[in-house]
């Protein structure tokens, strides 16, 4: 029976895991650092909700999205997010239209409910590969043997356990993320604001969000204050404290609102988002039985992590 392993419980390998298990490959198994499934969609949870401090929401055009969807999470469990969106563009708020989905409580409810029936592994931070691809990780406990192995984790993180073994380490070591560095934002005190979303085109923001406005996130006052790309790279290793207290200001400045004594965290994302995406739905090195999928092939959105691996899945299974 082939075995196969696949690193990263993120959108990309929990849709992988499905599409093979359901083609019959029933050895899969799955590996990811985290304390649970989730990657960049994941959520911190506080006691009157939930934070969704990496990625806001969800698109759902691709029709093989909806179906996968439909069947493998229960029913209603992704809402669309029916409130107001702007742009903000030269000290103005620009109304935007965009339809948007998010999971119900938060966005970590996707990956949690689509690992469910998986083998899963947390907590297991895969450090190398041995041939007669055994995986090693950081306790030097041993896995396998794997007749195949795919890696979902970031470019940086898949190309260091990629080198030696297969030319795809030089492929996937030419794409560069962008990091993201998100506050989060809570308060007792209750706040209107016309519109729970919005993008910018500012020197040091890129993304306000009203969290408390996606369903069931809690009744407290929640806001993720999110920098944009080229601020995060500058200050990829800036002390946390400083980028807090300057998103903070930032925010209170082109939101107008008053300083109500806001508890803030901060967390800064190391790879966010593609600078350029592969412009190839997967990579794969079929010699030496291993391959690449995720957001960062196709567009670095949930959505595309889906459809990266589920072209992956194609050839996996038609081969």
């Amino acid at each position: 029976m082939i075995k196969i392993a696949i690193i990263g419980a993120g959108v990309a390998g929990l849709t992988l895991a499905h599409k093979l298990k359901e083609a019959g490959y029933l050895k899969v198994e799955i590996f990811d650092k985290g304390k649970a499934p989730g990657g960049r969609t994941s959520s911190r949870r506080i006691d009157q909700g939930y934070l969704d401090h990496g990625a806001q929401f969800l698109t759902i055009k691709d029709l093989e999205f909806q179906e996968f969807l439909a069947s493998h999470l229960p029913q209603e469990l992704i809402v669309r997010w029916d409130v107001d969106f702007a742009l903000w563009q030269n000290g103005k708020f620009i109304p935007k239209e965009r339809l948007r989905y998010v999971p119900l409580q938060s966005m970590s409810a996707l990956c949690k409910q689509l690992a469910v029936g998986l083998s899963v592994k947390t907590q297991v931070k895969i450090t190398s590969l041995e041939r007669q691809w055994r995986l090693l990780d950081e306790q030097a406990n041993s896995y396998g043997p794997f007749d195949l192995v795919v890696l979902t984790a970031p470019p940086a993180q898949s190309c260091a356990l990629l080198k030696g073994h297969s030319n795809l380490a030089q492929e996937v070591g030419k794409i560069q993320m962008w990091p993201c560095w998100s506050l989060m934002l809570t308060s007792s005190e209750p706040v209107v604001f016309p519109f729970a979303g919005i993008e910018f085109e500012h020197p040091v923001l890129g993304w306000i969000g009203l969290n408390h406005t996606k369903a069931q996130r809690g009744k407290i006052t929640s806001f993720i204050v999110q920098a944009n790309w080229n601020w995060s790279k500058e200050n990829l290793e800036s002390d946390p404290q400083q980028v807090t207290e300057i998103l903070y200001r930032e925010f209170l400045q082109v939101m107008g609102l008053g300083d109500v004594n806001y508890k803030k965290v901060v967390h800064l994302w190391r790879y966010a988002s593609p600078v350029e995406v592969a412009n190839t739905p997967y990579l794969l090195d079929h010699a030496n039985r291993l391959a690449l999928c995720g957001d960062w092939c196709v567009a670095g959105k949930i959505e595309g992590a889906f459809v990266s691996a589920n072209e992956l899945a194609k050839k996996i299974i038609n081969s």
